[in-house]
């Protein structure tokens, strides 16, 4: 398989697996097989560190708990792929960091200092240089923190939990959820397999009867379709057509679409990668189904809308933020949203938002938030069990709360994403309410022959109480 494929299905996993799970905190409320055992063991982790007991991680006590800070300073790196097959998909996480770090370096720093993001390091799209990097920025550079990892393999994330590094990006790789000190820019813990029911509950609010679904000969992509698979079967939306063998990259789809279009398709959910979608949409088309309703997996990106609104006009897709689009129609709804996209335009001006500038820009908010809670007093073992007691984490208004109690290890009980749909060479959030954007669900669905969708929690994004 191609490097570049590997890079997008890795993007594409996490938009599988939107999960952003909202806990009211509520023991009674943790899915059923998942409690107590997973969130009292996360809950004694933070109370080991806060305390400073004798369970407590050996290695936070040498003296790398302190690296990197000064009487004015506190030195930072990152860690993406500037190079290899896709870095215009990963390179853009160090303009979101720095953008945060100089809007705020400008308003005085962090409680009288200044973050230094000395170090961006490239990891040239490899697991053996990402891993060997991830170590240099520690044991070379001296980082107190590694703000801002986007790389479609994330190798060095068992040297940083081993040695306790603050590590903050894009959630795109399992390895996010095998350390507290790991923290995902919309949660920590991806489930592959298990979707949530937002594919199901779109089918039901399209009224389709008869869904196709077509993905790549390799893992990652059949994982995704098979859970779309799972959650329609689940629902009792009839999937007539299923193709998890086409070999990457998809050139002809069309003998697929003859298929979906004798089976009556009317519903189309691919987990194949943008290029593939834009070559079956233009298959869909040629064939006489260019109104059968698609679902992309992978696609949320202005530039590539632009370029090909006619076959992307009407497909539908799923994110975990607020929209770019929100931001810039709604700014007082979702200021946070308004201020990103302002001061990514300041900083680097002519640079479109993307979701990987977005996830250096929550890396970097969620960094100093913690700062900002410790104070003066700052070493790597009080930043990450100050962000490990937060709840309700939602980097200002971006994403839906995090419980960072709970979301390195497990998932639920609530479900919130946005639902887009492209129109006219733009993307339009739908369904949501009056206050949010979000749309969300009971995690996992009970026993019901429709999607239960329940109301999101009062700090989503958008709703007055959040404000």
């Amino acid at each position: 398989m191609s490097g570049d494929l590997v890079a997008r299905l890795a993007i594409m996993h996490r938009y599988l697996c939107r999960v952003r799970r909202w806990r009211s905190g509520d023991e009674h409320n943790v899915p059923v097989g998942r409690r107590p055992s997973v969130l009292l063991a996360a809950l004694a982790v933070v109370a080991a560190l806060a305390a400073g007991c004798g369970n407590a991680k050996q290695t936070v006590t040498h003296a790398g708990n302190t690296d990197g800070v000064t009487a004015d300073r506190i030195v930072v790196g990152g860690l993406a792929s500037l190079s290899g097959p896709l870095p215009a998909d990963f390179a853009p996480i160090f303009d979101g960091v720095r953008a945060y770090f100089d809007m705020v370096n400008s308003e005085g720093g962090v409680n009288g200092r200044k973050i230094d993001f000395a170090y961006g390091l490239d990891d040239g799209s490899s697991s053996q240089q990402d891993a060997a990097q991830a170590r240099a920025l520690v044991e070379s550079d001296h980082v107190f923190a590694v703000v801002g990892v986007a790389t479609p393999t994330f190798a060095g994330a068992s040297y940083l939990v081993h040695d306790n590094v603050p590590t903050f990006g894009y959630n795109i790789n399992s390895q996010w959820s095998s350390g507290d000190n790991l923290f995902g820019s919309e949660g920590s813990f991806l489930d592959f397999e298990n979707p949530g029911p937002e594919p199901a509950y779109l089918a039901e609010r399209l009224k389709a009867r008869r869904v196709g679904i077509v993905a790549y000969n390799i893992t990652q992509s059949q994982q995704a379709c098979v859970g779309v698979a799972n959650e329609m079967h689940k629902f009792g939306i009839p999937v007539v057509f299923e193709d998890l063998s086409i070999t990457p990259p998809a050139i002809d789809l069309s003998a697929d679409v003859s298929r979906m279009k004798q089976a009556h398709v009317d519903l189309v959910a691919s987990c194949l990668d943008l290029a593939g979608n834009l070559v079956l949409s233009r298959t869909l088309h040629a064939s006489g189904m260019g109104s059968v309703n698609q679902y992309w997996l992978n696609g949320y990106d202005d530039q590539a809308l632009s370029q090909n609104a006619s076959l992307m006009d009407g497909v539908y897709m799923l994110i975990g933020h607020v929209p770019f689009e929100s931001g810039r129609t709604q700014p007082q709804q979702y200021p946070e949203m308004a201020l990103y996209l302002r001061e990514l335009a300041k900083y680097y001006p002519g640079e479109q938002p993307g979701e990987a500038s977005l996830s250096g820009w929550i890396s970097a908010r969620m960094f100093v938030d913690g700062l900002r809670m410790i104070g003066r007093d700052v070493s790597r073992t009080r930043l990450i069990a100050a962000l490990n007691s937060l709840k309700s984490y939602t980097a200002g208004g971006l994403v839906a709360p995090i419980d960072w109690q709970a979301e390195h290890h497990e998932l639920g009980p609530v479900d919130c994403n946005v639902f887009l749909r492209a129109e006219h060479g733009t993307f339009v959030p739908i369904f949501g309410s009056a206050d949010t954007v979000f749309t969300c669900f009971k995690y996992p669905q009970p026993p019901s022959h429709q999607v239960v969708v329940v109301p999101p929690p009062p700090d989503i994004p958008g709703a007055p109480s959040s404000s």
